[in-house]
């Protein structure tokens, strides 16, 4: 998932580089991997954001 998140931020520069008209496209790939890094931060940190209620 890291790699994804990797390529969706390059392709987004990529696309600003090559193609500056295609600006929403870039910034939809950027909210793709911005969206992919925060699940991933979110998942991994689920216990200590909700304590696990073991009894």
């Amino acid at each position: 998932m890291e790699l994804l998140s990797l390529v969706l931020f390059a392709l987004s520069i990529l696309v600003l580089w090559f193609k500056p008209q295609k600006e929403k496209l870039s910034f939809g790939l950027f909210l793709g991997g911005t969206a992919i890094c925060f699940g991933m931060f979110f998942i991994a940190s689920w216990t200590s954001v909700l304590p696990s209620w073991t009894f």
